[in-house]
Parts: structure tokens; C-alpha cells; sequence
């Protein structure tokens, strides 16, 4: 798993009707990971508001948090994987 992969999940349940913040969906490298954020004013209305109703099925409110909750398992697999082949 990959945080490009979270990135376009999450980019997949974002509003519609807010393509400004889909297409402001970014993935920045970091030393010991990776942050995925979405870079508008409304970003972060949209993803905790729950008093709004999407104009497409699917979308909503908690786009970023759900990818990352439904990828857990593979995440802590991809880490144990990464830390044996340290440590061997």
C-alpha cells in the first residue's frame, strides 16, 4: 500500500461538487513516511462536516479518514515487513 493509493481512494470520495479540493490532493514524502492532504480553504469543512448532503453517491464527508481505516491492516503488515527486512 501506498499513500498514491490512499491519495486516489480518497480523492474517489471526495464531494463532486468540489473538484477544487479533489484536484488539490497531494502526497508529500517525508523521512519516515508520507502525508496526503488536501491543500483548499473548504478542505477540511468538507471532510468533517456532516451537514451537507453530496450531490453524488459515494462522496461525502470523511473522504481521507475512511481509505486510511480501510488500508490499517495493510499499512501495519507493510510496516512489519519493512522493519524484518531491517533488522533481518
Amino acid at each position: 500500500m501506498t499513500a498514491e493509493t490512499v491519495k486516489g481512494e480518497a480523492v474517489d470520495l471526495c464531494p463532486v461538487d468540489s473538484s477544487q479540493t479533489r484536484n488539490s490532493a497531494t502526497v508529500t514524502e517525508l523521512e519516515k513516511g508520507a502525508e496526503i492532504s488536501f491543500n483548499t480553504p473548504q478542505a477540511a469543512w468538507l471532510h468533517e462536516s456532516e451537514g451537507y448532503t453530496p450531490s453524488h453517491a459515494g462522496t461525502g464527508p470523511n473522504y481521507l479518514r475512511q481509505p486510511l481505516l480501510d488500508n490499517e491492516d495493510q499499512y501495519h503488515k507493510d510496516v512489519a515487513a519493512a522493519v524484518k527486512g531491517v533488522l533481518g
